[in-house]
């Protein structure tokens, strides 16, 4: 099979190899090697036989001993998959022989390898870059790229991470690198991995693992804990009942996949080259937008000339060095023209005439023609503050849409190229239902609105109830996980 956008990886830990790599981790068990050694039969692919999975990601080579046996361990799984549709990704780690490695995948029919840094100059096969997200290579020839530091989402468990009384809480959510990744290679697929905790987890969190990737635009290489996948082997059904609970995710993201051209819109637009030393800040803009429910669009700096800023109300320019002569004045004249421009403390001979603004604010505030330069205080910012005061300055009476009921919901705005449609993705990073239904406020006129997820049978229609201010509200049913408000103008 070849490597293309349907294809949907799953990581499939299997042989020598992986056993080698288990006993240097803490509390790798004999039980957990028989598992790998089990998965590593032909027969062990009736776990994928019949689900959207048709590319499984396999460990080739470490730079260990068990490197040589690797490929020949795997060889009947390959063949018997192969013969099945499935594809095969080998990922090569570590200190191995990357020529060597890319040279035994593609003779044992490999799909494609996957690693970090640049990929042999002699490669026969696709080559997936397989990087931390910080330093993703987007110019690789693969028409996949990988990130390969996702996090497991939910809510954190550590109580620092809480939030205050009055304050959302804290999620973990992999959606800021996936934005920045499809941002800055817009012609790829985006594959993201991470692995669960090692505890035994309820259906949900597969569920959420799945969302949380596919709402902001990329493929989880699905993973499974040890216990899981020793309990699939032995067909438990418990054990079976969470794999079709997580495979009906997949399908339901499947058959929605006309969103994947959407981009994320807003009334606020992140710039960056989102490289070195911007991408801590720029990527936890992006992570916070979403916490207080602020839309946005991330627009790489690379390409900020060529982009619409129409409908925008504010930019937040993230890069401590300034831009370039004419993406300066582009932003200026955005400015000019009614907006306001973010800027950080660097930002050299700020434009326009002070303005009075509240001593509380992060931003010392500028007039500029009919609009605003707003130039941040603080050298290193607080990323929390900074966003809130962002948020502060273009004030909320001009929300686009508001979300209400849903305290440990994010949600994900995204616009088709010609912004006739619009989906509203809200991921419950809880999984559990509140005591009520969330209520959104849409401020635009819609022709229509329905809510979509893989916890309804069908389709639910939503009625508008307009408001007397403007606007109209959406109720919504309890959602556990995921849902998406499909709107149509």
């Amino acid at each position: 099979m070849a490597l293309n956008a349907e294809s949907v990886p799953m990581r499939w830990p299997a042989g020598p190899l992986d056993i080698a790599c288990g006993e240097k981790a803490k509390g790798f068990t004999a039980e957990t090697a028989e598992v790998l050694r089990i998965w590593q039969d032909p027969a062990s692919l009736a776990i994928v036989q019949g689900t959207p999975v048709n590319c499984l990601v396999v460990s080739w080579a470490a730079g260990l001993p068990a490197d040589a046996d690797q490929p020949a361990a795997l060889k009947p799984l390959i063949e018997k998959g192969r013969q099945a549709g499935l594809g095969f990704v080998g990922v090569i780690a570590g200190q191995a022989d990357k020529p060597a490695a890319v040279a035994s995948a593609q003779a044992a029919g490999l799909t494609a390898v996957a690693m970090d840094g640049g990929a042999p100059a002699s490669a026969g096969i696709p080559v997936i870059p397989w990087n931390k997200a910080s330093q993703v290579r987007p110019a690789a020839k693969s028409p996949v790229v990988g990130i390969s530091d996702g996090i497991w989402p939910g809510l954190p468990q550590a109580a620092s991470q809480a939030g205050g009384p009055t304050n959302l809480p804290w999620v973990d959510s992999n959606g800021a690198p996936v934005l920045i990744v499809r941002t800055l290679a817009p012609d790829k697929t985006v594959w993201i991995a991470f692995d669960p905790p090692q505890q035994k987890l309820p259906a949900e969190a597969y569920v959420l693992a799945v969302a949380d990737a596919a709402s902001y635009g990329a493929k989880w290489v699905i993973s499974l804990d040890d216990q899981l996948r020793a309990d699939l082997a032995a067909r438990k059904q418990p054990a079976a009942d969470v794999w079709k609970k997580l495979n009906e995710t997949l399908a339901f993201f499947d058959q929605h996949k006309q969103s994947r051209t959407f981009q994320p819109d807003g009334p606020l637009a992140v710039v960056s080259n989102f490289s070195g030393p911007n991408w801590d800040a720029a990527e936890e803009a992006i992570n916070l937008f979403p916490r207080i429910r602020q839309p946005f669009r991330v627009i790489a700096r690379s390409r900020a000339m060529g982009a619409s800023f129409a409908g925008l109300q504010a930019v937040l320019y993230v890069d401590q060095e300034a831009p370039d002569a004419a993406l300066r004045q582009k932003l200026i004249a955005f400015a000019q023209g009614g907006g306001t421009l973010f800027v950080p403390s660097k930002w050299p001979n700020p434009e326009g005439l002070p303005l009075t603004a509240e001593p509380y604010l992060m931003f010392n505030l500028r007039k500029l023609g009919n609009g605003r330069l707003a130039v941040c205080k603080d050298a290193q910012p607080d990323p929390s503050d900074l966003v809130d005061d962002i948020q502060n300055v273009i004030s909320h009476r001009n929300d686009i849409l508001r979300l209400y009921n849903a305290p440990s919901m994010n949600f994900l705005y995204e616009t088709s190229a010609q912004g006739g449609q619009g989906v509203i993705h809200l991921l419950n990073f809880s999984r559990r239902p509140g005591s009520d239904g969330p209520l959104f406020y849409v401020k635009e006129p819609h022709k229509s609105a329905r809510l979509v997820s893989p916890e309804l049978a069908s389709p639910a229609e939503l009625a508008f109830a307009r408001q007397e201010a403007g606007g109209a509200e959406l109720f919504l049913p309890k959602l556990s996980v995921y849902g998406a408000i499909e709107l149509e103008k």
